[in-house]
């Protein structure tokens, strides 16, 4: 499934994840205030437009009305938190997601409900990934080239009322199923357990067996739920 996507800030961060994103199939707009960076954006092949995106007007032109996800990325915490209590409060956007440069800002944006992303808690956790578990963890980095790691749900009338064992021997090989549950909410699958229309299952492996994988689980999608 693909997703039209918002990001605010294109420094390095906004640029990586605008960049595996895209790559991934997904439709990207990046919101840059900085006119000489709207520039090298455009000249690296980006979707951007100049503008301030803590600005009502802006996020309009951006259409964020439009966008499944919209991601805060820039490098302050107060811009961050600005444009994405903006984005909360006058659009309808499924996932909200703000870069947060020093954990101690956090509290704020849990308070608006803003799941957060903290930098350096994230280079902690990849840290002990490359300790603990480093191919796992490299291939996880190379995720959106190589592999893919995607949440969907079934609705497909062949798999509803079916075990997972019976679902994960019809999806291609090199396609796991690795976690089940609502929209928002997973556990580790027991293969005896059946699965019921609408509920998403998290499926992990080569990039165009995951592909597959989807169309056979949601050959439909419908963009409401997406």
């Amino acid at each position: 499934m693909s997703y039209v996507v918002r990001i605010i800030g294109g420094g390095q961060v906004g640029r990586q994840i605008a960049n595996r994103l895209q790559f991934r199939g997904d439709s990207v707009l990046i919101i840059e205030e900085d006119q000489g960076q709207v520039a090298q954006l455009n000249s690296e092949g980006y979707q951007v437009i100049h503008g301030d995106g803590t600005d009502l007007s802006t996020l309009r032109t951006g259409e964020a009305d439009r966008a499944d996800i919209v991601i805060a990325a820039t490098g302050d915490d107060d811009t961050n938190l600005l444009a994405t209590q903006l984005v909360k409060t006058k659009f309808d956007v499924d996932t909200i997601l703000a870069r947060v440069n020093q954990p101690s800002n956090e509290e704020p944006f849990e308070e608006l409900g803003i799941q957060t992303i903290s930098r350096s808690i994230a280079t902690a956790r990849l840290m002990d990934g490359y300790i603990e578990s480093p191919a796992l963890t490299r291939w996880t980095e190379d995720l959106g080239r190589k592999g893919d790691l995607q949440e969907v749900p079934v609705t497909n009338d062949t798999f509803v009322g079916k075990p997972l064992t019976e679902i994960d021997s019809e999806l291609p090989e090199q396609c796991l199923i690795i976690a089940v549950g609502a929209e928002g909410e997973a556990h580790f699958p027991d293969l005896d357990e059946s699965v019921d229309e609408g509920q998403h299952l998290t499926i992990m492996g080569e990039r165009k067996a995951v592909h597959e994988g989807i169309a056979l689980l949601d050959p439909e999608p419908n963009p409401a739920t997406h």
